[in-house]
């Protein structure tokens, strides 16, 4: 069979090129929303985020016309970054990988408490806009899950509903606590509800 030959480089100005290059640019605007937001709060302006990660402001308005768009596409590329993680960690053999997954998770959704918060008050549901994600997320958890279980590294009664439950309910704790600016308190509220995973001992 002839091998396939490898495609040419794209052409200064070519479709192809403009095309990567309009990824990129999105890429490099989610990924500084992001950080400005946890760090700074949702008070930054579309302009701002244009600034800081070196793109024009017609650039940021034409991927993300509002906030709430950019709040989404945040809370969007997060799940796909943890997904991936999840894949990663799955290709490890770890059994405990799971709780790696979880704290990350966890660590995640308190980073960016702020930008879930305006997404339930502007009424945006990340699972309905991105079901396809979302259930990439899951099926990662899943998959982790059964390794734990085949090990007997968490409870044999723990569904992988249960734990994404569990890992929305931490970022309701989280939040209840004011723990959002802290990661350490976070942190410990995040390994006290992993700790219920784990399999009861008997004394």
């Amino acid at each position: 069979m002839a091998s396939r030959s490898p495609k040419p480089p794209a052409a200064p100005g070519s479709d192809r090129e403009l095309r990567a290059d309009a990824r990129r640019n999105r890429e490099q605007v989610l990924r500084t929303a992001q950080r400005l937001f946890a760090a700074e709060g949702l008070g930054v302006s579309l302009d701002e985020i244009a600034r800081r990660a070196g793109v024009g402001p017609g650039t940021v308005h034409r991927h993300f016309p509002s906030k709430e768009a950019l709040y989404l596409a945040v809370s969007i590329d997060q799940l796909k970054q943890l997904a991936a993680e999840g894949e990663a960690l799955a290709a490890t053999g770890d059994p405990a990988a799971l709780f790696t997954l979880l704290s990350r998770m966890m660590s995640s959704g308190a980073e960016n408490a702020a930008v879930k918060s305006a997404l339930l008050a502007a009424e945006f549901d990340v699972r309905t806009a991105a079901p396809d994600v979302a259930a990439d997320l899951t099926s990662r958890v899943a998959d982790l899950l059964g390794r734990a279980h085949a090990v007997g590294v968490v409870r044999p009664d723990l569904t992988a509903d249960e734990v994404m439950a569990l890992v929305a309910g931490a970022f309701a704790a989280i939040r209840h606590a004011n723990a959002e600016s802290s990661p350490e308190r976070s942190a410990r509220i995040a390994r006290l509800i992993l700790d219920g995973l784990r399999p009861r001992t008997t004394s």
